[in-house]
């Protein structure tokens, strides 16, 4: 490889990174908006868990971009959600990704569970779209009355619409 080229693809490869680091920033501030406007943006360092670009918390909710995503793929927590605003949630995420395939396909009529499976018996519950742990994309516990939502790598448009239906309830 010649030595421009080499200099080309060095700048390629880090203008990605900025770009991706930018649009990581921007995805935070998207959802400390949809939370109220309180809440702050940190750096993510290695070991820390999964790979990230950043971390936001907020009161009523925490997130990681994903490292591995242009910047548009988020880790998130919901605590302490009112039972309404989960029955919301869970409502709008099902409609939003309800099933297109043919009649033999393997998706769940209810990914998310319901309040009365969360009550059942206090544990996790997978929020599972084909009932195999692989394609799950988070869980859902009930504890004191109040649900509290994991969701492992949703678009920050989906994070956005659920953390604001949570504050609509709060």
């Amino acid at each position: 490889m010649s030595e421009a080229s080499a200099t080309t693809l060095r700048m390629a490869v880090e203008s990605a990174k900025a770009a991706a680091a930018a649009t990581a920033h921007t995805a935070a501030m998207i959802m400390i908006e949809a939370g109220g406007g309180q809440g702050s943006i940190h750096r993510a360092w290695r070991g820390e868990g999964p790979d990230a670009l950043c971390l936001v918390t907020a009161p009523s909710f925490s997130g990681r971009i994903h490292a591995g995503s242009h910047g548009d793929r988020v880790q998130i927590t919901l605590p302490s959600l009112t039972p309404a605003a989960y029955e919301q949630m869970r409502a709008w995420a099902q409609d939003r990704d309800d099933c297109h395939h043919d009649l033999d396909c393997d998706c769940l009529k209810d990914p998310w569970p319901t309040l009365a499976t969360l009550s059942e018996d206090g544990e996790e519950r997978d929020i599972d779209y084909r009932n195999d742990r692989e394609y799950a994309r988070g869980s859902a516990r009930l504890a004191f009355g109040r649900v509290t939502v994991n969701l492992d790598d949703e678009a920050v448009s989906v994070a956005d619409t659920l953390i604001r239906i949570a504050r609509h309830h709060a």
